[in-house]
């Protein structure tokens, strides 16, 4: 759910509605040129870094090897900065993929795609979660509640 929509929140292909230059001739792009374009394109790709860092730090282990530490005998800001860098890029890589590969989504299409069919696995998540972090306090007060009933 958080890659999908990170690609839709870096408007990456094919949630580009922004752009889209089936309707307009090259979307906001036409009227700059020169260094004013490829600040346009820095931002478009630091913003997709930035979404894939933050994926890695929370969902891939950040800076952590994942071979364990079969390759944790040399430096550790070098072998961390290394593997934070190669998940990230992968991600990067993931997104530059979906671009080359899939069609673009009408604004119908993405508002189906996002209310019906990514917004409740999020909040199913959520409340699993949520479960998750507060049986362990409310255990005992239930067991507590069944014997006082049952007598």
């Amino acid at each position: 759910v958080y890659y999908v929509a990170a690609v839709a929140e870096t408007n990456r292909t094919p949630f580009d509605i922004p752009e889209a230059e089936s309707e307009l001739v090259a979307g906001f792009h036409t009227e700059y040129s020169g260094m004013r374009f490829s600040f346009f394109f820095l931002a478009e790709y630091a913003n997709m870094f930035g979404v894939s860092a933050i994926a890695t730090t929370f969902f891939l282990g950040g800076w952590q090897s994942p071979f364990g530490n079969l390759l944790s005998h040399t430096d550790f800001f070098f072998t961390g900065l290394f593997w934070f860098m190669s998940k990230c890029f992968v991600l990067v890589f993931f997104m530059m993929w979906l671009r080359w590969t899939l069609p673009r989504y009408r604004v119908d299409q993405l508002m189906d795609l996002c209310w019906k069919k990514l917004t409740p696995p999020a909040f199913i998540n959520l409340f699993f979660i949520g479960l998750l972090e507060v049986a362990p306090q409310l255990l005992p007060h239930l067991q507590g509640w069944v014997k006082a009933r049952m007598g």
